[in-house]
C-alpha cells in the first residue's frame, strides 16, 4: 500500500495555522496589557482618583509696584461619566442655572473625540467653568444628589484699574490647537490670549500639582493614597513687574477718550515702554468670568473696533519721525555734521505740482501707498547727495554709495521680497525723476525755497 504524501503534509499546515493563531493572541495580549493604557486607566479609576491641583497664576505690577492684575477664587464643575447612575436633569439645570438644551449639548460635545481628543468615561471632564462662590455654594449643598460630579477650585484674573486692556491682555480656555502645541494643557485649562498674559504665559502659569485619592469598592473617597506620599504640590507662577506706569496709562486713555488713535511713551535712555494707549479701548474686567464670550462678541461687532490694538497693529504714515533715523544715518556716514541744519517752509511747488506736508511730487509717478516712503528716501537722501557742496559730495563718492544704503533708486530690496511687475514700473519713473533733480535744484535755488546753513 502506497503512502499518500499529500495527506502527510497536512500536519504541517495544521501546525502552522495553530502557531499563527497563538501568535495573534500573544500580540493582542501584549497590546492590551502593555501597549494600551485603557485597561490601566479603568483599573486605576476604580481604585484611585487623581485630582489636579492648579497653581496660582503670577500677579502683575507696574513700575511703581502698583498691583495691576491679581487672582480671585473661582470654581469649576467636573464630571466622570462612568459614575453617573441616575441624574435628575431638571434639578441639575435649576441649580446651575442652565437650560436642558445646554446640558445635552455639553454632554454630546464632551463625548465627541474630535472636539475632546482626551475624552475617557473614567477620567474627570470639565463641565462648567468659573462659577462664583455663591453659585458654587448652592451646588455644594446638593452635590450628594449628583453622583459623578465634583467641584474643582480654580483662580480667575481680576484687574485693579480700568486701563491697559490691550497691553495686559486676558486669558481664556485653551483650544484644540493650544493642546496640540503644548502637552501641558488639558481641556478646561486657561491660557493667555493677548498682551503680556500671552507673551509671558510660561512664566505666569506655574506648574500643576496632583493629589491621589483612594476609593473603596463603591467609589467612595477614603482619603489620600499612602498619606499623600505620591502627591505633588503645585508651583505658583512667577510675578511680573512691568515698565508700565499705570497713572500715565490712565492719563493717555483719558486724553484719547472719544477719539481714534494711539499713544506710545518710551523712556529714551532705557527703551522702556511707559504707556501704550489704543483708543477706543474697553474695560479689561469684561473679559473675565462666564460672560467673557458674550462680551467678546459684543466688542468684536463694535464698528469702532475696540479690540484692535492700534498702537502696534495700526498703519500710519511715518511723518517727520523718519527724519530722525535718516539724520542718524547721515551722521554715521559723515554726510552731515551736528552743526548742519535745513530750514522748512512747509513744502514747495515745482512745475505746477505742490508738495506740502505729507504730499509728494512722486505721487504723479507712483501710487499713494508708497509715495510717502519714497518722498523721504529721495528728498532726504538723493536730494542731499545731488545738492550738497563739493566737500560733502566727495564724502559720498558716487550714487553707488547711496544705493548701497538705500537700495536701487531709493528702494531697498531684501532676499525673498522682490517687487511685483506693477511695482517694477516705478524704477524707470524714479530714475527719470532723479535725473531731473539738477533742474529742480536750479529752480529752487532761484526761488530760495531751500537753504543750507552751518
Amino acid at each position: 500500500m502506497e503512502r499518500n504524501y499529500d495527506l502527510e503534509k497536512r500536519k504541517y499546515v495544521i501546525g502552522g495555522a495553530v502557531i499563527v493563531i497563538v501568535l495573534i493572541f500573544l500580540i493582542r495580549l501584549l497590546s492590551l496589557q502593555i501597549m494600551s493604557e485603557d485597561y490601566k486607566k479603568n483599573a486605576d479609576s476604580n481604585a484611585f482618583l487623581k485630582k489636579i491641583q492648579y497653581p496660582s497664576r503670577g500677579v502683575i505690577y507696574d513700575r511703581n509696584d502698583k498691583l495691576l492684575v491679581y487672582n480671585q477664587a473661582a470654581y469649576d464643575i467636573t464630571v466622570i461619566m462612568k459614575e453617573i447612575t441616575e441624574l435628575d436633569t431638571m434639578d441639575l439645570c435649576q441649580t446651575l442655572k442652565i437650560s436642558p438644551e445646554f446640558l445635552r449639548k455639553k454632554f454630546r460635545d464632551m463625548k465627541d473625540r474630535r472636539l475632546n481628543p482626551g475624552y475617557s468615561p473614567y477620567t474627570n471632564q470639565v463641565f462648567l467653568t468659573q462659577l462664583s462662590a455663591e453659585d458654587c455654594g448652592v451646588f455644594q449643598e446638593k452635590l450628594f444628589k449628583f453622583p459623578g460630579f465634583y467641584i474643582q477650585r480654580r483662580t480667575i484674573r481680576q484687574y485693579t484699574y480700568n486701563a491697559g486692556a490691550h497691553i495686559l491682555g486676558d486669558i481664556a480656555e485653551v483650544s484644540k490647537s493650544d493642546m496640540e502645541k503644548d502637552e501641558y494643557y488639558i481641556p478646561g485649562d486657561f491660557i493667555g490670549k493677548l498682551g503680556v498674559e500671552r507673551s509671558y504665559e510660561k512664566q505666569l502659569r506655574g506648574e500643576k500639582g496632583i493629589e491621589i485619592l483612594l476609593r473603596d469598592a463603591r467609589g467612595r473617597i477614603q482619603g489620600n493614597y499612602m498619606d499623600g506620599k505620591f502627591d505633588k504640590a503645585p508651583v505658583a507662577g512667577k510675578n511680573l513687574r512691568l515698565s508700565l506706569d499705570i497713572e500715565l496709562q490712565e492719563l493717555g486713555e483719558r486724553l484719547l477718550e472719544g477719539k481714534i488713535g494711539s499713544i506710545v511713551a518710551i523712556e529714551p535712555s532705557t527703551g522702556e515702554v511707559l504707556c501704550l494707549v489704543s483708543s477706543p479701548t474697553y474695560d479689561p474686567r469684561k473679559m473675565v468670568g462666564r460672560n467673557r464670550g458674550k462680551n467678546h462678541l459684543i466688542l468684536a461687532r463694535d464698528p469702532w473696533k475696540p479690540l484692535l490694538n492700534r498702537a502696534i497693529m495700526g498703519t500710519y504714515p511715518p511723518g517727520s519721525t523718519f527724519k530722525t533715523s535718516q539724520a542718524l544715518t547721515f551722521l554715521q556716514e559723515g554726510i552731515i555734521t551736528t552743526q548742519t541744519s535745513y530750514p522748512c517752509f512747509g513744502g514747495f511747488n515745482f512745475r505746477g505740482t505742490s508738495c506740502r506736508m505729507s504730499r509728494s511730487p512722486l505721487a504723479t509717478f507712483t501710487d499713494s501707498g508708497i509715495s510717502d516712503f519714497l518722498q523721504r528716501i529721495f528728498l532726504l537722501g538723493t536730494l542731499l547727495h545731488d545738492w550738497c557742496p563739493k566737500e560733502i559730495r566727495n564724502c559720498t563718492k558716487s550714487h553707488e554709495h547711496l544705493e548701497r544704503i538705500y537700495g536701487i533708486h531709493g528702494i531697498r530690496l531684501s532676499v525673498g521680497n522682490r517687487p511685483s511687475r506693477r511695482k517694477k514700473r516705478i524704477y524707470p519713473q524714479c530714475k527719470r525723476l532723479r535725473q531731473s533733480l539738477p533742474r529742480l535744484m536750479e529752480w529752487t535755488d532761484h526761488h530760495q525755497y531751500f537753504h543750507r546753513t552751518r
